[in-house]
């Protein structure tokens, strides 16, 4: 009985390890279902949607694009000078209707040759008494007009001087260039008249007064009307034809309109 009683106890002593046993197979069964439930759940066709929060690179990239377009805007603000008054050339010419200059890519090589395209740009004013191209870089301009004056003594080799060619760039105006630097087509599209038409930096305003034309950066430009050829600047008085004034009309002190214009070169029409 003794000996039972000692197996018997001793066989209770041992049972905690069973349960200990059983336990830790039942956590091993539970961790397997769950480990195969996440399996079966990340195989779904629709994956759950992942937003990550923005990062410093993104943010960086926000914070240069937007100094750079501040930077921009305060440049054109800084280097922009104030609008000219009302009856100065350029204020005439600034306020005046623009045309599409992406008409502006025929012309002929001569005046009986057929039309090509081109990169440049080529326009004339209805009365074809002036004929103009443009690179982006330089306005050049042949006026259809025999202009008098001897050819000049420091003219380069192989230059095919033309007096009747003006040309316009950032250093201003050249009365009379070499052709063959400066080449300028025919049978260009033509530019209504009270209209402007704007290439690049320079702006062109054709009107039946004549053709006015400048340079953003220099200001300077040159005008071709009935009475010749001369030198402009963007801040000079606009003459009575572009003011919209009649002859008659009496111009108010101080506003320029009413001062003798500048002397003009005389120019003959061609036969």
């Amino acid at each position: 009985m003794g000996v039972d009683t000692v197996q018997g106890y001793g066989h209770l002593g041992r049972r905690p390890e069973r349960l200990w046993s059983v336990a830790a197979g039942v956590i091993a069964v539970a961790a397997l279902i769950t480990v195969v439930a996440g399996c079966s759940l990340s195989a779904d066709p629709q994956p759950s949607q992942i937003v990550l929060p923005p990062t410093d690179v993104l943010s960086t990239e926000t914070e240069i694009e937007t100094s750079i377009s501040t930077t921009t805007e305060e440049s054109i603000e800084d280097t922009a000078d104030a609008p000219l008054p009302d009856w100065t050339i350029g204020r005439v010419i600034a306020l005046a209707p623009r045309v599409d200059n992406s008409r502006y890519h025929q012309g002929s090589t001569t005046p009986e040759s057929a039309l090509i395209e081109t990169s440049d740009f080529h326009f004339s004013p209805p009365d074809r008494a002036v004929n103009c191209s443009a690179d982006g870089r330089t306005l050049a301009c042949r006026l259809n007009t025999q202009r008098s004056g001897p050819t000049p003594s420091n003219v380069p080799r192989g230059c095919e001087w033309k007096g009747n060619l003006v040309t316009l760039d950032t250093q201003g105006t050249e009365d009379g260039v070499c052709s063959e630097q400066f080449p300028v087509l025919y049978r260009s599209t033509i530019v209504d008249f009270g209209h402007t038409i704007s290439i690049a930096r320079f702006s062109c305003l054709v009107e039946t007064a004549g053709l006015y034309c400048l340079e953003s950066r220099s200001d300077a430009g040159f005008a071709v009307t009935p009475r010749g050829y001369r030198e402009i600047n963007s801040s000079d008085r606009a003459p009575r034809e572009l003011l919209g004034l009649a002859a008659s009309t009496s111009v108010p002190p101080g506003t320029g309109t009413d001062v003798p214009q500048p002397p003009t070169t005389t120019v003959a029409p061609t036969n």
